[in-house]
């Protein structure tokens, strides 16, 4: 291959992204960090290096830029603050641009299965999704037959059965009587954002909480929500869904066009402000982090808030605030309050807590303080009774939605977080993604065929245990629905009642 130089690669990055290449000095954190450098033909330091080099064609055919995972590790522990997960977001959408064949081509595959769902729907179809990955594998040579009818059409019938896959789309219906006028403002008018950080204050009695299932929650996620909604119930929390919310675009718009992956989240944000909500929660970390970047992006870049307001028909002016379901419980209702409707402590439960890589990365976007190692999970199962195990894993990355265009890799990192669960002497997981749970649980079986290891260590939600604990029916809070034994485990360790 002919080594294309381009002079000008460093500066089009900083004019696409507003990000300087040159302030790389290759301390190699970035590549140390990341879960899957092993895989990469360039590691993120050297993808540096090339765009500091101009060497375009060495990174824009790179299998690098379609593998990245989007964990946020490289950003966050970067000592000159490079955002180098969006350097990488840049550079795969500057090789579709200019028609580059990308080294994995699955990964687009992927984006445009998805993508497809999402503008029809406004939401993503998680079984047409599939349906269309693999008729699109399939002509292009590329679809794995034994993976196909040994795990996906099983693990399939039986997400279906248990209402994990839904036959039909959810579609994003709001009514609304005409466009409303986007609101022109001088600069000086353009209204200042609050701070990003959580709000610590308590719920006032009878106050909504505007409530973002994400796409997940009512398919693959189900259980997530049941049991969130059973919970709320317990703790007076008023959940109400915004009417007509949208996707957040997740992996497939952040990686195929920025503005997209801006301007679906200040959609739902603008429908929620328009309801008068103030406070929004959601479960997904994948969708709080694209919330939270897409505040983050508005906040800092006046030009974008006003083409988006241009565009939607409505200003965004910060007037909503944003967390996520963990931080919802542990920092606005409380530790004590959680604690309160306890009627069955889950004592000699240990637990390993999983945040995922997205709920607390990167800090000036998440607010989070201790991110690499954050307690929030641990402290609220304590208040609970139960016991949180230390151990390595707690914000590595599963994979995310690599399982669904590069499976190895997610199998792979979802091991490696097993194991260490099973090495601290854990009972079971705890998590709060439902694409970490879809990793660690759906896939468990082949993980454990694959790796010759016999796992069988239940994944669940927080909400679930915190149900558990507040003596509430576990098919109402969708333990029934995991393929991992949740119940089996509970039932021998006395937290559920014997089965009838």
């Amino acid at each position: 291959m002919t080594l294309l130089l381009r002079t000008d690669l460093a500066t089009e990055i900083m004019e696409r992204c507003g990000e300087n290449v040159f302030l790389c000095y290759q301390c190699k954190k970035c590549t140390a960090g990341c879960p899957v450098a092993a895989y990469f033909d360039l590691t993120p330091n050297q993808v540096m290096r090339a765009c500091q080099f101009g060497q375009a064609s060495l990174v824009l055919n790179s299998r690098t830029i379609s593998l990245c995972a989007a964990c946020e590790t490289c950003s966050t522990r970067c000592p000159q603050g490079i955002d180098i997960a969006r350097i990488m977001d840049e550079l795969e959408i500057m090789a579709q641009e200019l028609g580059i064949k990308p080294k994995v081509p699955t990964v687009p595959m992927f984006y445009k299965s998805a993508n497809r769902t999402i503008n029809w729907f406004g939401r993503m179809w998680e079984l047409g999704l599939m349906a269309e990955l693999y008729i699109r594998e399939f002509f292009a040579g590329k679809l794995n037959f034994r993976q196909l009818f040994k795990y996906d059409l099983p693990m399939a019938i039986r997400m279906l059965r248990a209402g994990k896959l839904k036959i039909l789309p959810s579609i994003a219906r709001r009514p609304r009587n005409g466009r409303r006028a986007p609101k022109t403002l001088e600069p000086d008018m353009i209204p200042a954002y609050p701070e990003l950080q959580p709000r610590k204050t308590s719920p006032a009695k009878g106050e909504i909480i505007s409530y973002y299932p994400g796409c997940s929650l009512h398919a693959t996620g189900i259980e997530f929500h049941l049991s969130t909604m059973a919970v709320a119930e317990k703790l007076n929390l008023k959940l109400v869904e915004p009417e007509g919310w949208v996707c957040c675009g997740t992996s497939p718009a952040h990686n195929t066009n920025f503005y997209r992956s801006i301007k679906l989240p200040m959609q739902t944000l603008a429908i929620a402000q328009e309801m008068g909500h103030s406070y929004m929660t959601m479960p997904c970390a994948a969708c709080f982090s694209r919330f939270r970047i897409a505040m983050h992006e508005v906040q800092h870049n006046p030009e974008l808030r006003r083409r988006i307001a241009e565009d939607i028909g409505f200003e965004y002016t910060g007037g909503i605030q944003v967390d996520n379901l963990l931080t919802t419980i542990t920092d606005r209702v409380g530790y004590d309050a959680a604690a309160r409707p306890v009627v069955r402590p889950l004592e000699g439960l240990k637990v390993a807590c999983y945040y995922g890589c997205l709920l607390t990365r990167p800090p000036d976007v998440t607010g989070e303080e201790h991110y690499e190692y954050p307690t929030h999970m641990d402290r609220l199962m304590e208040a609970l009774g139960a016991k949180a195990v230390d151990w390595s894993y707690k914000t590595d990355c599963c994979g995310g939605s690599l399982s669904l265009s590069t499976l190895e890799i997610a199998l792979d990192l979802s091991h490696k977080i097993l194991r260490n669960a099973r090495e601290a002497n854990a009972d079971m997981i705890v998590t709060a993604c439902p694409l970490c749970h879809a990793n660690l649980d759906l896939r468990q079986k082949q993980i454990s065929d694959e790796y010759g290891e016999d796992i069988n260590l239940p994944i669940v939600y927080f909400t679930q245990l915190m149900g558990v604990a507040y003596g509430l029916d576990p098919r109402k809070l969708g333990l029934d629905k995991h393929f991992s034994d949740a119940i089996g485990l509970l039932r021998a360790k006395g937290l559920l009642a014997a089965q009838k």
